[in-house]
């Protein structure tokens, strides 16, 4: 395995045995003693936060997993459904692996997933998605003192607050990070 004393944001960490995703990192310094790194990290086994601090310069280990193009299925209550573009065989995909990102995905599209000794760490998000409106209320007269929004449904099931002005068949952009509408596609 790779060693490195760099550690930045969505590199694979290798520690104890266990794979995590680093989330988050900060340098903190203390005056003469040098830095610490301060690193948040998610366990991909059991989805547990852990923050960790380790001297500057120390080197932590690192993996680099393998990427495979999969088309997405469908979701059920344990999880999503992917099919191996290569082999055609269906993979499962437990529903605290993938998380919420599911709601973003739309059936036949291909993502790509993060491949460890055989076994399935993540899926590659993109950090945004176009999806179709599929249902959309109409505007409330008089819900304009603030920011006017209204809730629309879209292709995938997923429900999100955008501008009046939004209608069925539109195509917009989504914030797979935050969930927010960002914008006409």
């Amino acid at each position: 395995m790779p060693i490195t004393a760099q550690p930045v944001k969505g590199m694979y960490l290798l520690e104890e045995g266990r794979v995590f995703i680093l989330q988050d990192r900060k340098l903190k310094t203390q005056g003469r003693q040098g830095g610490l790194i301060i690193l948040k990290m998610k366990a991909l086994d059991s989805g547990q936060i852990v923050t960790k601090t380790i001297k500057a310069g120390a080197k932590v280990e690192y993996i680099e997993p393998e990427t495979k193009e999969v088309q997405f299925l469908y979701s059920d209550s344990e999880g999503s459904f992917f099919m191996d573009s290569e082999t055609f065989e269906t993979i499962m995909i437990p529903k605290d692996v993938i998380g919420s990102y599911v709601q973003f995905l739309k059936e036949g599209e291909s993502v790509l997933v993060m491949l460890f000794d055989g076994k399935i760490l993540s899926v590659k998000e993109q950090p945004s998605v176009s999806l179709k409106v599929i249902e959309s209320s109409d505007a409330v007269r008089g819900n304009t003192s603030n920011s006017a929004t209204k809730e629309i449904v879209l292709e995938t099931g997923y429900k999100v607050h955008v501008p009046l002005f939004i209608k069925v068949g539109d195509v917009l952009k989504i914030n797979t990070e935050t969930g927010a509408y960002s914008g006409k596609a």
